[in-house]
């Protein structure tokens, strides 16, 4: 494949680990960090041209999410974190374990807390703080209910997780261009 999609910036050059796979559709720009075995997913977004983005140990970006910076704050995303298709991430943090639904919208310097679920297409308005282990769903997001961490639920995201993480190696190793 021969599309460049790594960018440096006004003297910023993303770091991604080595471990890491940012497929070649996806664009990474600027003050951005990436962890360890990290999955970047086709037409992902990682934008830091108005601030840091961190992403932490394996989180996986899948197709379509746009993640971008503020100048008022670090963009925090923790380990084993799952960005849903087409998420829109402006928040200041999202903790380790959170799990981000399809078309969610994370509006600049929301808080997502640790092992917190954000429901499929669920709004957090600007500086909207959630507490651990409960799922938000709606427009705007609202507590749903409680998530413990041993229930179906969780397992399923951490399922999800193990397949981000395993594809990293498949789409390094089986990955081709055919046209």
């Amino acid at each position: 494949m021969n599309i460049i999609t790594i960018y440096e910036l006004g003297g910023k050059k993303p770091e991604i680990a080595s471990t890491a796979y940012v497929h070649p559709q996806a664009s990474v720009i600027g003050d951005v960090k990436i962890g360890e075995r990290v999955f970047v997913a086709p037409m992902a977004s990682i934008r830091g041209d108005r601030g840091r983005i961190e992403i932490g140990d394996e989180t996986n970006v899948q197709d379509g999410a746009i993640i971008h910076s503020d100048q008022a704050f670090v963009t925090k995303i923790g380990q084993r974190v799952n960005i849903g298709h087409n998420a829109t991430i402006h928040a200041e943090c999202i903790e380790d374990n959170a799990a981000i639904g399809m078309g969610a919208v994370l509006m600049i310097g929301s808080k997502v807390a640790r092992g917190v679920m954000i429901a499929n297409s669920a709004l957090l308005h600007n500086k909207t703080v959630t507490e651990p282990n409960k799922i938000y769903a709606g427009i705007p997001a609202k507590y749903l209910r409680d998530i413990d961490p041993g229930s179906d639920a969780r397992k399923a995201i951490d399922r999800y997780l193990e397949d981000y993480i395993e594809s990293i190696e498949d789409y390094r190793e089986n990955l081709r261009e055919t046209a």
